[in-house]
């Protein structure tokens, strides 16, 4: 039979108000200071807000798409950024009145590259089911007039519908898509500007001067017009700063420096590496 030791155990020593365990528990990690959103899914690296684009970003692990929605004729919010589909199929029909039923069948893959032949357009409702709970949504409301098109009220119908309100922000560079949303959703709102056309509302959205009247919680910049200064007074106003669209990577490191909230790029693996990098609390830029 084995004895039994009569040795006093000793006492690990522990500092006043920390558990006794001498085992040290790991501090959960710092979710990065700029977060990197995948630029209609990440359009360098695949063909632009496509399933295949968003698989490609989820796996890359980029917690954010940037996507862009119209509602087409038969009444479903599609993903899909031009007003026709010229430049991504090479047909001449507007997106806005053509069905699902006729849209769903048009090949957006081939133009980026053969390997992607027959990539269909996808639904909001598709997207939104396969990726909710791994990756957060930018959606941008394309509508081409100041009175809307009807996306914007849709759009906040699916939000409400799916419960999306706290997984994704709405952006759009039109004032009153952004009004509709906040009289019919609590979602986050962003500007995104400058608008460069040629037209009075193009020049009244140089800068962000409706921002205040809509309640946005974040600016949408071109990374061409953002710099120290102007993120340092919207983060005084308690704005985020979300810049677009950043590719070159001298650039985001730029960006990083000003302390911008989000680099929205087509390059989601160059950006991940680069705020992986980078820390512009611990001085390392």
């Amino acid at each position: 039979m084995r004895g039994v030791s009569t040795d006093t155990p000793t006492e690990i020593a522990r500092k006043p108000g920390r558990a006794s365990t001498p085992s040290a528990k790991e501090a959960p990690k710092r979710a990065p200071y700029v977060q990197v959103q995948a630029h209609r899914g990440g359009g360098g690296l695949a063909p632009e807000n496509t399933m295949a684009a968003f698989h490609n970003a989820a796996a890359l692990g980029v917690p954010w798409f940037e996507l862009d929605v119209r509602l087409c004729a038969s009444g479903e919010l599609v993903v899909f950024h031009d007003r026709t589909l010229k430049r991504l199929a090479g047909i001449d029909e507007d997106v806005t009145t053509m069905p699902w039923s006729a849209l769903r069948q048009v090949d957006v893959g081939s133009h980026f590259s053969d390997a992607f032949a027959g990539e269909p357009i996808p639904l909001l409702e598709e997207v939104v089911e396969v990726f909710r709970d791994r990756v957060r949504l930018n959606i941008e409301v394309k509508e081409d007039s100041a009175r809307g098109d009807g996306t914007a009220n849709a759009l906040a119908a699916l939000i409400d519908r799916m419960a999306l309100s706290s997984e994704c922000i709405v952006s759009s560079f039109n004032p009153g898509s952004l009004l509709r949303m906040k009289l019919a959703s609590t979602v986050p709102l962003s500007l995104v500007y400058p608008s460069d056309g040629p037209g009075l509302r193009d020049r009244l959205l140089r800068r962000p001067w409706l921002a205040p009247f809509l309640s946005v919680y974040a600016l949408h910049p071109s990374h061409r017009v953002v710099t120290a200064d102007v993120v340092r007074k919207a983060h005084l106003r308690g704005l985020a700063v979300n810049t677009w669209t950043v590719n070159e990577e001298s650039r985001m490191r730029e960006l990083i420096g000003m302390r911008v909230n989000a680099l929205i790029t087509d390059f989601p693996d160059v950006a991940l590496r680069v705020v992986d990098e980078i820390d512009p609390f611990a001085g390392r830029l």
